[in-house]
């Protein structure tokens, strides 16, 4: 396993977190903004997905 790209996984999954807890925190404070949450879902775990399998699976 190649330890930069495993530790540069692991910022960039922090970073990507930090921004599923900004969005989530301004997307309750907003009530008059509708969302789909279908959508903002599946793109939210788009990239989870790829973050997990280029930087910790190592594909």
């Amino acid at each position: 396993m190649d330890v930069g790209k495993f530790l540069w996984g692991l910022v960039l999954a922090i970073v990507f977190l930090c921004f599923v807890v900004a969005f989530a925190r301004r997307a309750f404070r907003s009530p008059g903004v509708k969302y789909n949450w279908l959508g903002v879902l599946l793109s939210f775990s788009t990239i989870g997905l790829a973050i997990y399998l280029v930087f910790f699976r190592q594909l």
